[in-house]
């Protein structure tokens, strides 16, 4: 998955970045393999991008965007760019959802699947807002899985066979493609404000 870490031991001085500032920070959702690789890989600890777990397998990470690029924010960049490490989730949900073109859902597969046109699917985990919406507007619980980075699928556990739908759509779109992209098949259950995993009965 993260081939390009193997080409070389050495990690030379990264060519300078162009000014970084608080409101180009974005949340991003990786794998808990992301990390574990970036340090089997022998990256040094200032260079590991910055990183707090969300959920299961899943962790939230954030990144500078540029116009023609992300940057990962380390510790050391997040300092640079004046934001202290306790305020980079909070900037990082609020200048998202400040700066999403728009936020859909359609049917798909037997649950729903959520749309923004800009690749961010799986960054909508962090907007508390949405979720607090999505659940007023259902009878049973949230369920949710972000198998790519692109695809979040969601469904009302009270509909039917939803869980049983919502787990076959995400492994079909976990199996489309495997790359770098990939996230994770964990159904996830929105309790109290959080993401918890969520065990079927």
């Amino acid at each position: 998955m993260f081939g390009f870490l193997k080409k070389a031991r050495s990690f030379p001085t990264p060519p300078a970045l162009p000014p970084l500032t608080a409101a180009q920070l974005r949340p991003r959702i990786k794998h808990v393999d992301y990390i574990r690789t970036l340090r089997e890989a022998g990256v040094p600890p200032d260079q590991i991008p910055d990183h707090v777990p969300l959920c299961g397998d899943l962790l939230v990470t954030y990144a500078f965007d540029l116009p023609d690029t992300f940057i990962m924010a380390t510790s050391k960049l997040l300092h640079s760019a004046g934001i202290a490490r306790e305020d980079a989730p909070r900037l990082a949900r609020e200048n998202l959802g400040g700066t999403l073109p728009s936020i859909s859902f359609q049917a798909h597969g037997g649950c729903e699947m959520a749309v923004t046109g800009g690749e961010l699917e799986a960054s909508l985990l962090v907007l508390d807002g949405l979720w607090k919406a999505v659940q007023a507007d259902i009878s049973g619980e949230l369920l949710v899985t972000v198998p790519r980075r692109n695809r979040l699928l969601m469904c009302d556990s009270a509909h039917g066979h939803a869980v049983d739908a919502l787990r076959a759509q995400t492994l079909k779109f976990s199996r489309e493609f495997q790359d770098q992209h990939c996230l994770s098949n964990q159904i996830m259950v929105r309790r109290d404000d959080a993401w918890s995993l969520f065990e079927a009965h």
